[in-house]
């Protein structure tokens, strides 16, 4: 697990230590503005080592057997990006809305588990996260090469 600060408004050591803490990595980064954390995505993908990347926001939480499935799903569908589902906790939409189409504002970066060596990029700007998941399911052969699994792995903005 990576754990990116967004340093634009100055160093994070409690949470560098926090996470550290933890076993896990932290990477610090300013990307000379928020960009809603998109920037700063991208600088983190470049750390990855494993063979898949799932990202989750700061405001988001996993499912409780979010990590189990989407390890299956990589397991069985081994080099496939992988679809998930993700809830709005305040508005209770599901996202997303149709197999085999991907449409902004209606699939979430939150979603996707590519393939570590075709990820894509962020774009910085509020809908970047759907950058991320076209890019990345075109990298790994298109949306026909997609895998979609009717299973909510996230929930958006519980807090």
């Amino acid at each position: 697990m990576i754990v990116v600060g967004d340093t634009h408004d100055g160093p994070l050591p409690a949470v560098q230590e926090l996470v550290e803490q933890y076993g896990y990595r932290y990477v610090a980064h300013d990307a000379g503005h928020h960009c809603y954390g998109h920037c700063q995505l991208n600088h983190a993908v470049g750390f990855a080592k494993g063979d898949y990347i799932h990202v989750n926001d700061d405001d988001d939480v996993w499912a409780p057997d979010a990590v189990e499935a989407m390890r299956a799903a990589a397991q069985e569908n081994p080099g496939q990006p992988l679809l998930f589902r993700f809830k709005s906790y305040h508005s209770g939409l599901i996202f997303w809305n149709t197999k085999g189409r991907l449409v902004r504002n209606q699939i979430g970066g939150h979603c996707l588990v590519t393939p570590a060596a075709r990820a894509g990029a962020f774009a910085c700007d509020y809908t970047g996260d759907f950058d991320w998941v076209m890019t990345s399911v075109m990298q790994c052969g298109g949306v026909q090469t997609a895998v979609w699994i009717d299973k909510i792995v996230c929930y958006a903005r519980p807090t």
